[in-house]
């Protein structure tokens, strides 16, 4: 289970991975009556280059670029950047092993998305992609040219090989999300279609099947497709790993005769020549090795750090560059997430009063100079954050959903959103906090004895915190120590990388300090993060164990909205059920990425809406990077 396991820098790997496999289907572009495989259909469908999930496309299909790629940005030079723990496989779709950032980059998709959309993409392995208007079907047309990196064609058979894989020896959420694919068929050697399951949720399915790396069926013939291994893996992409140590480094290099660098989509793209990431234990480690120029490019996650000890040497002579890019997509729903499989969080007053006790207030002042902002949403920075009481066309998605929502929610029609517990002063010791906690304690029917506070069971209350970033502890000790104050057995505990996953894998904990990705177009990796059919399946990102019919039926609303504003309604109305629940302390959230660099990354003039694209549009000054490195400022 790759969650990340602390607050941990954002890397950038060397292209798009499957994260995108949220992205929903589309609205029509250019439709026409066809034969496909020789047999004449009276429906009508749409053939186009590319594929919007909500409305049209913005580049037709004589585009040259992307509108935020410099065209020509020049090739070369190595984007060296860093992350948190440690790897043992290159195999990211199995269910053994860690994988290091940048394994599925290897891998190409049909099509590709964009960073000026949300809800687009074009094509890739495939020239057109055809589908019916109910998009009950879909297939795609391959470019023959299109090879991998050993120079072998990519043919239908291999994208037919590759569902079956994904269906019936890929991770769970893999095998999940692919369980919809009633049929894949090669027409010929460069033309594939796909029927999905009757009642499936089709509008992500076209975006799962577009965006899926594709894999060699001749690699595999002698390999065991489930197993891990630390064998670079073949696939299609610009970029192939070149050098690795398990745990230590991984890195990719460009490859030269890549099929596709020609194509539209990749114009202005893909400009290193390397990638290398370096794993450290820890955040200090990493960020005395960026200190030193051991590696060149940094996500700072920190404020303290980034507001008072980026004035090393390399930075104040301009050698190094701190900078912030205004962040427009949901970040990861952060927090220390309860197991609600426990016994002891199954009130939900319980874990109310806990969260009540976590003091953001004092937390930012004293330890992050007042820059962060409490989160309680699970889709922070976007419109489909809930707000205030619910709308009409939130109560209308509700309300026929009453009787198999989770108890202890409140009136979920009439009452507010919920937020977090704010503070009224910056103290530690917050006496109306804990008269609130107290409070609420009291009424699950604890008492306090002893300084203890015992449950109706005549148990303390007694709860672990497991964490895997060290950096985590400066705040995490101190609300150790608040609930302790209140008769709380509240203890900590940092794991390393392969105790963490093994015990979130097992849902061996109490409460669990995670980052869980979201997406910024929610469709079906929802019944992965929260659905019941998940709750207790080792591998999932359900981490608290929700269990809800009235939720399942709310995700399966939200995978057939038809446009962005009825998905913005529905998943405001899950948003506004999760925060009730009470599953997690959220920490904090900004409006921009912090970031920093060794003077020699070059950018374009203007960076695309949703990201920055280090990775992917950036480029190197090597002349500049060689002085660099002659100063001694880069080791």
């Amino acid at each position: 289970m790759h969650l990340d396991q602390g607050l941990r820098a954002p890397t950038t790997s060397p292209g798009k991975s499957l994260r995108s496999l949220s992205l929903s289907a589309a609205v029509a572009f250019g439709v026409g009556l066809l034969t496909l495989g020789g047999i004449a259909s009276a429906e009508e469908v749409t053939t186009s280059h590319g594929y919007s999930t909500f409305g049209e496309l913005k580049y037709g299909p004589d585009f040259e670029h992307f509108d935020y790629v410099n065209p020509d940005a020049p090739k070369g030079g190595i984007h060296h950047t860093w992350d948190l723990g440690s790897f043992d496989s290159l195999t990211p779709y199995t269910e053994k092993g860690n994988y290091p950032t940048g394994a599925w980059a290897v891998f190409e998709g049909l099509m590709t998305g964009t960073l000026d959309s949300l809800d687009e993409l074009y094509g890739l392995i495939a020239e057109s992609i055809t589908y019916p208007e109910d998009r009950q079907w879909v297939s795609f047309k391959m470019r023959p040219e299109a090879t991998f990196a050993d120079g072998t064609p990519i043919t239908a058979d291999d994208v037919v090989f590759t569902v079956d894989a994904m269906q019936n020896r890929g991770q769970l959420r893999y095998r999940v999300y692919f369980g919809e694919i009633e049929k894949v068929e090669a027409l010929g050697p460069h033309e594939v279609k796909f029927t999905f399951a009757e009642g499936a949720a089709v509008r992500d399915l076209i975006p799962l099947v577009a965006g899926m790396g594709i894999f060699s069926e001749k690699y595999f013939e002698d390999r065991d497709f489930s197993e891990s291994s630390m064998d670079p893996p073949l696939g299609s992409g610009p970029y192939q790993v070149d050098s690795v140590a398990a745990g230590r480094y991984v890195v990719y290099k460009r490859n030269e005769d890549y099929w596709g660098k020609d194509l539209p989509v990749n114009v202005g793209r893909h400009n290193f020549d390397r990638f290398r990431i370096d794993y450290y234990s820890d955040q200090a480690a990493a960020f005395e090795a960026f200190k030193a120029g051991e590696y060149t490019f940094r996500g700072e996650v920190n404020a303290d750090r980034w507001i008072t000890q980026y004035n090393f040497p390399a930075v104040r002579n301009g050698d190094a560059v701190q900078a912030e890019i205004p962040a427009r997509t949901a970040p990861n729903a952060g927090g220390m997430f309860f197991n609600l499989r426990r016994d002891t969080f199954a009130d939900p007053r319980v874990r109310e009063a806990i969260i009540t006790m976590f003091n953001f207030e004092w937390i930012n002042e004293t330890m992050f100079h007042g820059v962060e902002t409490r989160a309680s949403s699970f889709w922070e920075r976007t419109d489909m954050r809930a707000e205030g009481v619910p709308s009409p066309e939130e109560r209308a998605v509700l309300e026929p959903l009453l009787d198999e929502l989770p108890d202890g929610i409140g009136d979920i029609l009439n009452d507010p959103v919920v937020e977090p517990y704010k503070g009224r002063n910056g103290n530690l010791r917050d006496r109306g906090r804990q008269r609130q906690a107290l409070r609420l304690l009291t009424e699950a029917g604890y008492t306090q004895e002893n300084g203890q506070l015992i449950g109706p069971d005549g148990n303390q209350l007694k709860f672990e915190m497991m964490f895997g970033s060290p950096d985590a502890e400066q705040y995490l000790s101190p609300f150790a120590q608040q609930l302790q104050g209140i008769g709380i057995d509240a203890s900590l505990t940092l794991v390393d990388s392969a105790q963490w996953r093994e015990r979130a894998e097992t849902y061996d904990f109490d409460a669990m300090h995670v980052f869980i990705p979201v997406s910024d177009t929610p469709g079906n990796e929802l019944r992965d993060t929260f659905g019941t059919a998940n709750a207790n399946v080792g591998g999932s990102l359900n981490v608290p164990g929700v269990a809800s019919p009235g939720i399942d039926k709310l995700i399966a609303q939200i995978e057939k909205a038809d446009t962005r504003e009825e998905l913005t309604i529905k998943v405001r109305a899950l948003d506004r059920v999760l925060r009730a629940m009470h599953l997690r302390i959220p920490y904090w959230v900004r409006p921009s990425s912090w970031i920093a660099y060794y003077d020699y990354y070059q950018q374009p003039d203007t960076l695309p809406e949703y990201g920055a694209g280090v990775g992917s549009i950036w480029w190197a000054d090597e002349a500049r990077y060689e002085e660099l490195k002659s100063e001694g400022a880069i080791r």
